[in-house]
């Protein structure tokens, strides 16, 4: 296949019992396999249960960006996700220059962390209660597409390669609330004049989508689908095709659908994913974001074997929020699971000629017969 060289494949083939930590870090170093890890999942959790944060109580716990590099390093991950908000002063306001180096020729340096994407926050500050980009108020949709070139900007510094947006606070919470054509014309409207700039820097433009959460009736891009049309319409005004996706593992669970099905879609509408978010979650289910691999494994591998045979080499973000748990070892136990999913849907993808006749004869117990080997072997 060619996602993967000979050589890789023997080397997948020579593996034959579970992989603990450092041999999945050397297995998806030789595969070629991008982990990275939203600076997010590896700090302190808070919900409206705990708002003072679950590791509040810990005077050692160093809830920095610095501090969530060093975590994140320490369960052996090498890259990491940021927000424009990181390196801000203060929430949505001026970049901190003197943070900004300090990052780069410092601890990002000291660690040998790679930063893999640049994603934009417009929700948490309460001036965008009511949307970003998409906010009633020309005022502050102005604000909010300041926000996303500050992206833009720190990409450039950073040599970051995706700046990702997902559209938080974006949407609608009740029946007539807001009308989406007029919605999603100032969405499309702020990535286009994003993509002219992310294109004058090579930088890659992503699409979140998201059901619900913390709108409550619908965000404002709810499914992949919805993302690719805004895509498409996104590269049609600015030429070629560089804006995409981030497709999310547990969101599109929210959507009762899969990423493998995401992932497809996109392929077939000519719509690049540039990022993967990888967690867990049940279906039909609030956005969960769980340890990957912990509650659906075959959906699991055959995301994995999806994203394989129509040959992403992009990151794999770690999207989690492992609320009561040591995010250290959430981090590389998620690392571990994939990885070890990850042999699984290499295992598979090189049965694809047995594995096409068996989907050919069209019945369940015919694909089983290929792939429950290697998911229950």
């Amino acid at each position: 296949m060619r996602r993967f060289t000979s050589d890789q494949l023997a080397f997948a083939a020579s593996k034959r019992a579970y992989m603990g930590r450092d041999e999945s870090i050397e297995f998806l170093k030789q595969m070629d396999i991008r982990m990275s890890v939203g600076h997010w999942s590896a700090g302190d959790f808070c919900d409206r249960f705990a708002p003072p944060g679950y590791h509040s109580d810990d005077a050692g716990f160093v809830n920095t960006f610095e501090g969530q590099c060093r975590r994140t390093k320490a369960a052996g991950v090498d890259a990491i996700e940021i927000h424009q908000s990181v390196f801000e002063k203060t929430l949505n306001g001026d970049l901190d220059q003197a943070a900004i180096d300090r990052a780069r020729d410092g601890y990002l340096a000291e660690l040998g962390l790679t930063l893999a994407a640049c994603n934009i926050n417009t929700w948490t500050n309460p001036k965008f209660r009511l949307g970003g980009p998409c906010n009633p108020d020309p005022a502050l949709r102005k604000a909010a597409l300041e926000e996303v070139l500050k992206g833009v900007e720190l990409c450039r510094q950073l040599n970051i390669p995706v700046l990702s947006v997902w559209p938080g606070s974006d949407g609608a919470d009740y029946h007539f609330q807001i009308d989406y054509k007029q919605s999603i014309e100032w969405f499309t409207e702020a990535l286009i004049a994003v993509n002219r700039e992310c294109l004058t820097h090579g930088i890659k433009l992503a699409i979140e989508p998201k059901p619900y959460e913390p709108r409550e009736l619908f965000m404002i891009i709810p499914t992949a689908a919805s993302a690719i049309i805004v895509a498409q319409q996104v590269n049609k005004a600015t030429g070629g095709s560089n804006c995409g996706l981030t497709i999310d593992y547990g969101h599109q669970k929210m959507e009762a659908t899969t990423a493998s099905t995401a992932c497809d879609l996109a392929e077939f509408a000519a719509v690049p994913v540039h990022k993967f978010d990888v967690n867990d979650a049940r279906q039909g289910r609030n956005d969960q974001d769980c340890m990957f691999g912990t509650l659906s494994i075959p959906e699991s591998v055959e995301y994995l074997y999806t994203t394989f045979v129509r040959g992403y080499r992009g990151y794999y973000s770690q999207d989690q929020f492992t609320y009561r748990e040591d995010p250290t070892r959430a981090i590389e136990r998620s690392m571990i699971n994939f990885a070890n999913l990850a042999l699984k849907a290499v295992r598979i993808a090189v049965q694809q000629p047995a594995l096409d006749k068996a989907r050919r004869a069209g019945t369940g117990p015919d694909v089983l017969d290929i792939v429950s080997p290697v998911l229950v072997g």
